[in-house]
């Protein structure tokens, strides 16, 4: 049982010479940067103790708000950053330590009208500040190494990205033979969305568990994981949502696509599933404020077929879950609500595409908080849990799927 309920570069500049956006040298005892994997920060202005920043939007057409910076120099001090309410979530700034390796919230008592405040403990030399708690390929490298030796587990490229990284896909397979289900999990399409991937690696770690639903899933399914499908706007510290003229999560109309990660999964996806009953699950983050937006939601698919299925993967979910996010049926999002509508056909947005497949038993979307979800605390510990139950939850849909298919 599981506890419930819980730069852009270097960005510095003369004092006397400040303008915003600034981007030149700060000559003080403290520098803020985000010249690190992930890092997105613009420095507007430094007066005293007080500095007045944002998020870098580069290409993203519609203001969004992730920012991800370090301050380096500054212990024993205490400093006052102005963000903005639109950029600080539910519970307030996540703040790092120890370089990024682990993260808490500061909490939402500590934001007053967009700003909040730090004191730095005096032998802090690298404190980190973000939207939320990152996650980077080194993360999901650190989460496969703990299972290196798991003869179910294979990592793959996907393809190259435009700027020649590597693409990666995560097999759990049975070595020894083809599995009845194939199940899909994709992640970041807007590269932003950092806490869902939280969720995807406890997905992960629930289909290798040595328990009876990771040894059911083991023996039954083949799982294909693409955690980064903007495997360079994650590293870059894009915002990604909305990227123009398009992001990748809207894509999938393209003949051929505009992204190579995108293309290359159109490609894997139908050669892989072999004509198998497929599951496709794509993993994201919601806005920052709203009711809605601070949920676990599934989007509910137009077609009343996969609808009814989602309902029984949920129904399973909110039975089974033992994790400290508490989730509902009742949060879902139905077709025609919200920003639940009608798109073009065909459908541009990956989970659309993957409904058009032939074999698609359900393809749908689902929305993980970044920090608050109905009264619980989203964090990487909660989220990785809300994995494994969603892990556990694919185990009793499955089976009653295959009970519904021998019965016919």
């Amino acid at each position: 049982m599981h506890s419930r309920c819980l730069l852009s570069p270097v960005i510095a500049c003369l004092l006397a010479f400040i303008s915003p956006p600034a981007s030149a040298q700060v000559r003080q005892s403290f520098t803020i940067d985000a010249s690190f994997p992930g890092g997105n920060i613009l420095v507007n202005k430094i007066e005293g103790e007080t500095v007045t920043l944002g998020p870098d939007q580069r290409d993203s057409v519609v203001p969004w708000f992730y920012w991800y910076y370090r301050v380096t120099g500054a212990g024993g001090k205490r400093l006052t950053f102005v963000l903005g309410r639109d950029n600080l979530g539910a519970r307030g700034p996540a703040v790092s330590l120890d370089a990024g390796r682990t993260w808490n919230w500061l909490g939402g008592q500590a934001v007053t009208d967009g700003a909040f405040t730090f004191q730095f403990p005096v032998k802090a030399d690298d404190v980190r500040f973000s939207v939320g708690m990152p996650y980077l390929r080194a993360n999901l490298d650190a989460c496969l190494a703990r299972h290196r030796d798991n003869p179910f587990l294979h990592l793959e490229v996907l393809t190259k990205t435009r700027k020649d990284r590597d693409v990666p896909v995560v097999r759990i397979a049975d070595p020894k033979g083809m599995s009845r289900y194939a199940v899909a999990i994709t992640g970041r399409h807007h590269c932003c969305e950092m806490m869902a991937s939280y969720a995807l690696e406890g997905l992960v770690e629930g289909a290798l568990a040595d328990d009876p639903a990771g040894r059911w899933l083991r023996a039954n399914v083949d799982f294909l994981f693409a955690p980064f499908m903007d495997t360079d706007g994650a590293e870059d510290g894009d915002q990604g949502k909305n990227r123009a003229p398009f992001d990748h999560n809207r894509d999938y109309a393209g003949d051929p696509p505009r992204y190579p990660e995108v293309a290359a999964l159109k490609k894997r996806l139908p050669e892989w599933s072999a004509g198998r009953p497929l599951l496709f699950l794509d993993l994201h983050d919601p806005a920052l404020r709203t009711d809605i937006h601070e949920t676990v939601h599934f989007l509910e698919p137009e077609e009343r077929d996969m609808a009814a299925r989602m309902d029984k993967l949920c129904t399973a979910l909110e039975r089974e879950q033992q994790g400290p996010i508490l989730y509902r049926k009742a949060h879902n999002l139905r077709f025609g609500a919200g920003y639940n509508t009608h798109i073009a056909r065909p459908s541009p947005l990956s989970a659309g595409w993957a409904r058009s497949l032939p074999n698609t038993l359900l393809g749908c979307t689902v929305e993980i908080a970044y920090a608050n979800a109905a009264g619980c605390e989203v964090n990487a510990h909660s989220a990785r849990e809300l994995g494994r139950d969603i892990a556990v939850a694919f185990m009793h849909f499955l089976r009653e799927e295959h009970a519904t298919a021998v019965g016919k």
